[in-house]
């Protein structure tokens, strides 16, 4: 059926084609964290195949940290001016070239390289994927749209690990890189096919490069030092920091105070000198007018607390159960397995709850499930732990996390003009970064200190290691090596620990004999009980911060769903003219056709 009109007052559309570009940056998100997963996985193999020392390998990672945390604002800001579509496409595109690079490296340097270009790539996509779907979606289809992206982002995080586990038992780490490459051929093409291309009108073009590096370099400081303190010690040299055959020049001072410091005062030069573009009426790199926006300012600060505990418990228990309770990569990822299957199922509805209730009432009750389930997962840790005693508490964790981050977002964005979603986008994700690592320096030194001191203890209290003196001359050489070494987390770092059979208080020791069988029995079973007692500290720690970011989520505030505009009237048609009377019906305001509902999800 058709009608005809002699005039017509233009309304845009909503772009039917949003649903699908959804897909497509959610693929992207997917990409991107479960990337970093599978690599963690795959880091002994890397280090056996590439004859690497354990000092290089590590870099394999904390790289990949320090550059994608550095680089973030100044995408997010190119993206506001040059187009968000532009720099999206792009960065999968280098983000490809880096993993089919890291894949062939033939030297622990060119991985290293080549994990500089991926980081560069992930940096380019995410704040730009996200500030797509800030400014794409509006009224109810906002919360849909990120309950989607939530839950793409808990189900990443839970399967990376399934899927690393499984490619390196069943190929090899290569593939890891590889696997990539599929996925990135499909995002390119939807994004150039059903993503539209969006950017901050009457932009300048201008570049804060001193912004850009003062900013960089002060997070690429701040990450760093969070991130490897435990390794080269806070204060002390613990190891000694060498990249490239560089080694750092002070023996009594580690370098991580420097790292630290150094990049605290980069960030204040940096504050600065944006609010004195600001003032001077110019574009800076970052906005910090922003935090003039309530749900800005309030949603970044919940968010930096939910990041300190969200995820650390999830990673020790990881290491519980392969280093510990012996599950293998793959075993362990079946283990967290119902965390995504909460969040998946979960997610969606939290984005249909928005428009009845508001994001902060959904926020809030994830937030409150998220802390039951770390009480409920902390007190349940012990040396018998298996994986069908997490399967409720790992559910119910999902289920707060489908709610809760799926939604965050949505309020961290909830004000922003969509001219400065990308800025906007990746100070959230910045702050996202910054949180985790110093979530994960917290839950290093957590699991360090307290196996120290339990396994101490532990030994210390032995009736066994104290019935002679063969006994005790063992245990001294323990807790000797203890108080040297950075970790004694896993069945390897353990067996390092124990003394040879030759030395003092071995087989044929000069202090009397030694059961060897017996003596590993008891300190097996001493260092278990240590680790347990270490990652239920953690978990503690976890519930804490979650509990913390609870409390925090009470002042944000609530956007709800803003009421549809008044729309102009239709003006009677006239012969000469036909229009579709779909255009007519939304023009009118009424319900579109069943085409650009959002799918069924």
């Amino acid at each position: 059926m058709h009608l005809a009109t002699a005039t017509t007052t233009h309304v845009e559309k909503r772009d039917e084609r949003r649903w699908w570009a959804l897909i497509v940056l959610a693929l992207s998100l997917l990409l991107v964290i479960m990337d970093g997963t599978i690599v963690n996985v795959a880091i002994p193999s890397i280090q056996t195949d590439l004859n690497a020392t354990l000092a290089d390998v590590e870099w394999v990672n904390s790289i990949y940290s320090l550059i994608f945390a550095m680089t973030l604002i100044l995408w997010g800001k190119l993206g506001d001016i040059y187009g968000r579509r532009r720099l999206f496409v792009a960065g999968l595109l280098v983000f490809g070239a880096g993993s089919m690079l890291s894949g062939t490296a033939v030297s622990i340097q060119m991985l290293i390289g080549m994990r500089v270009l991926q980081a560069v790539g992930a940096a380019m996509l995410f704040p730009t994927a996200l500030a797509i779907v800030n400014s794409t979606f509006i009224g109810k289809e906002r919360g849909i749209a990120f309950g989607i992206w939530g839950m793409t982002a808990g189900i990443a995080a839970a399967l990376g690990p399934l899927l690393g586990g499984w490619v390196v038992t069943n190929a090899t780490w290569r593939w890891g890189f590889y696997i990539n490459i599929p996925i990135i051929i499909l995002a390119v093409v939807g994004a150039l096919l059903v993503v539209s291309e969006s950017r901050k009108e009457g932009a300048s073009g201008h570049l804060d490069v001193p912004g850009a590096l003062l900013g960089g370099l002060g997070l690429g400081g701040i990450i760093f030092g969070l991130i490897d303190g435990q390794t080269y010690g806070w204060w002390q040299t613990k190891e000694t920091f060498s990249l490239f055959g560089l080694a750092w020049p002070f023996a009594n001072f580690s370098v991580i105070p420097f790292s630290l410091i150094g990049g605290g005062l980069l960030l204040i030069l940096f504050i600065w000198y944006e609010r004195h573009l600001e003032q001077q009426g110019q574009e800076p790199l970052f906005e910090f007018t922003l935090f003039q926006y309530r749900s800005y300012r309030f949603g970044l600060v919940t968010l930096a607390i939910i990041t300190l505990g969200e995820f650390s418990l999830i990673f020790a228990l990881s290491l519980f159960l392969q280093s510990i309770q012996g599950l293998t990569a793959w075993q362990t990822g079946l283990a967290i397995l119902p965390l995504a299957l909460g969040a998946f199922f979960t997610a969606p509805i939290g984005g249909r709850l928005v428009d009845r209730i508001g994001a902060k009432p959904v926020v809030l009750s994830g937030m409150v499930l998220e802390t039951a389930a770390l009480f409920w997962l902390s007190s349940s840790i012990s040396v018998d732990l298996t994986a069908a005693g997490l399967r409720l508490p790992l559910l119910l964790y999902g289920v707060g996390i489908g709610l809760a981050t799926s939604q965050i977002n949505n309020i961290v964005l909830a004000d922003v003009p969509v001219a400065k979603s990308g800025v906007a986008s990746a100070g959230s994700s910045t702050v996202r970064r910054v949180g985790s690592s110093l979530g994960i320096a917290i839950v290093g030194t957590v699991l360090a200190t307290t196996l120290l001191q339990s396994a101490t203890a532990g030994l210390e209290n032995s009736q066994l290691l104290a019935s002679n003196p063969a006994y005790t001359a063992v245990r001294q050489q323990i807790i000797q090596k203890l108080d040297t070494s950075s970790s004694a987390f896993g069945q390897d770092s353990l067996q390092s620990l124990m003394p040879s059979s030759g030395a003092p208080g071995g087989t044929n020791g000069q202090n009397g004999s030694v059961d060897q069988a017996a003596l590993g029995q008891e300190i097996t079973t001493i260092f278990k009980s240590a680790n347990a007692t270490a990652v239920k500290n953690v978990g503690w720690v976890a519930t804490f911060f979650v509990a913390l970011g609870t409390l925090s989520a009470l002042m944000l505030p609530n956007p709800h769903v803003e009421e549809t505009p008044a729309k102009p009237a239709v003006v009677l048609p006239l012969p000469e003219e036909t229009i579709d009377v779909s255009d007519v019906v939304d023009e009118a305001g009424l319900e579109s056709f069943p085409s650009s509902d959002p799918p069924a999800w």
